[in-house]
């Protein structure tokens, strides 16, 4: 290299390619400053280095099996195609061409390098494969599409076959359904999300007629002579059916009345709305005319109100007597006194019946609301229902605070612990535990009864607080009871404004769950601790 002319260093060194001079076994003798200033590395960096540790593994195998062996037989290759690594580690796409100088005296046999940046022509090439795929892809799609067009037009016209069957066969239907929406004893009304009416069937055109303010043939539902439950009580607007339905509201067995005087009738009215894609279409109404139902369910009620009423009195007689008898026992045989105490012990038992009876005819009174403790209410009832427990064979767990404090109608919140309990141990003939616990909240107090007994099926759940209800399994075990402890039980919590709730399972048990709101002074007074 010390033969070099400053001209053809120059020209070396700022040549547009980059070179390389290695020795035959692919040592650096001389590197370029182009090449240096692509591969950001320096002069003493390389020299002394091996040519092949700028390449990566790949490369350096393909260097080996393809480059070497031709710079050995024809003393040159061009256009090998390689990355070289750069000082930051990044990969410069570049050709390679050499060229072998034989040894000349005492100068050995050297490699000259020339490297092509071929980052531009990567690109290009990238691009240009990009290019071809995509004209292939669109000559494909084209294709496609045009198969597709005409299998889409072969299949508009099957589709056009079924839409015109189908269309008679919609014909068809819609007249079969008219027929039946106007046989149906049940007035229908379809209604779109802004409340326009979509079909009336003749029976509802029945029904709004009557409930027309005299002298008007037609009118919208705020106009219409409709009444909650009392019969007298104009239904706020927001409360009335189809405002409800129009709303998107759900709902079944709404019970109002319509009309006034002689020509007044209880309706049943349910609602379903109708959605699509997510959003509210409208919804269909159902008036069914509960009239005579009601009527004779008013009936029922009266019929069993005065019959518990006229066994009232001569039960709580013969109670007298036979507590004045007892009074006196110490005079009578003791068979006589047994046979006495179980007349009475029946008879308060009846009492309990016609008193039960009594209450869910008339609805029962008003609550009294005064201050109590609901600790010693339950403790009460758990001492009232023990001799039973022990007869069955059923424990009591009591998990209680020392007080609870609240403002209830005592009697009547006893009235319920006694029916739970009562039930609790009742249905479980074959022994087990019953836990009652409660707790307070920063709003509302919770009672919980848990028996182990016999449970119920989801079904039976779903009828339990309705009159006179008896599960299958409590039939089938003849466990005595009329069905009315559970429906009288309900109308006292809620007219403490609270709620009943169970859970059950068959052969497991059922926790019964009430739930009562705190009286505000009461309120004021939860520790901060507390739920």
């Amino acid at each position: 290299m010390g033969e070099l002319t400053l001209d053809y260093a120059a020209l070396f060194h700022d040549a547009p390619a980059g070179y390389l001079i290695t020795t035959t076994g692919g040592t650096i003798v001389e590197v370029n400053r182009t090449l240096l200033a692509w591969l950001g590395r320096t002069h003493a960096e390389l020299v002394g280095t091996s040519f092949l540790k700028l390449l990566p593994i790949g490369d350096r195998i393909l260097y080996a099996t393809h480059a070497s062996p031709q710079m050995g037989t024809a003393g040159a290759f061009a256009e090998l195609a390689v990355d070289l690594t750069k000082a930051d580690g990044d990969r410069m796409p570049c050709l390679l061409s050499a060229s072998r100088i034989p040894a000349d005296g005492a100068q050995p046999a050297l490699d000259r390098v020339i490297v092509f940046n071929a980052h531009e022509r990567r690109l290009y090439e990238q691009e240009l494969v990009s290019t071809l795929r995509k004209a292939e892809e669109a000559e494909t799609a084209r294709a496609s599409a045009e198969a597709s067009v005409a299998a889409q037009q072969e299949a508009l016209r099957q589709k056009d076959l079924v839409l015109q069957a189908s269309l008679a066969e919609s014909r068809r239907k819609e007249s079969l359904l008219e027929t039946i929406l106007n046989t149906v004893e049940v007035g229908v009304v379809v209604v779109d999300e802004v409340g326009n009416n979509v079909l009336t069937n003749s029976r509802q055109e029945f029904n709004r007629l009557h409930a027309l303010p005299p002298g008007v043939r037609d009118a919208v539902e705020c106009e219409l002579l409709i009444f909650g439950t009392d019969r007298v009580t104009p239904l706020p607007a927001d409360l009335r059916p189809i405002r409800r339905a129009v709303l998107g509201e759900s709902f079944s067995d709404q019970l109002v009345w319509f009309g006034a005087g002689d020509h007044q009738r209880a309706l049943s009215v349910s609602a379903r709305s109708v959605r699509g894609e997510g959003a509210f279409r409208g919804s269909v109404i159902a008036f069914s005319d509960v009239t005579g139902l009601v009527e004779a369910i008013r009936v029922k009620e009266d019929f069993v109100a005065n019959v518990s009423h006229e066994l009232r009195t001569p039960l709580t007689s013969i109670m007298g007597y036979l507590d004045l008898v007892l009074e006196d026992a110490e005079d009578l045989p003791g068979h006589v006194t047994t046979s006495l105490k179980v007349a009475l012990r029946n008879s308060e038992k009846l009492l309990a019946l016609v008193s039960d009876l009594l209450t869910a005819a008339t609805g029962g009174n008003t609550v009294s609301l005064q201050p109590a403790d609901l600790t010693e209410l339950i403790q009460a009832a758990i001492t009232s229902a023990t001799p039973r427990a022990q007869i069955n064979g059923v424990d009591f767990v009591a998990d209680l605070p020392a007080d609870l404090p609240d403002t209830v109608d005592p009697d009547r919140i006893g009235q319920v612990l006694d029916n739970l309990l009562s039930n609790a141990v009742k249905y479980s003939p074959d022994g087990g535990q019953v836990t009652v616990s409660a707790r307070r909240t920063r709003t509302h107090t919770v009672i919980t009864v848990a028996d182990t007994g016999i449970g119920m099926t989801a079904a039976e759940q779903t009828e339990v607080f309705t009159k006179f209800f008896r599960s299958a399994t409590a039939r089938k075990a003849a466990i005595p009871g009329v069905g009315l402890g559970l429906v009288i039980s309900r109308k006292i919590v809620e007219e403490h404004h609270g709620t009943i709730t169970l859970t059950s399972e068959p052969g497991k048990g059922t926790v019964f769950t009430v739930t009562l709101p705190l009286a505000r002074h009461e309120a004021d007074f939860v520790a901060p601790n507390l739920l």
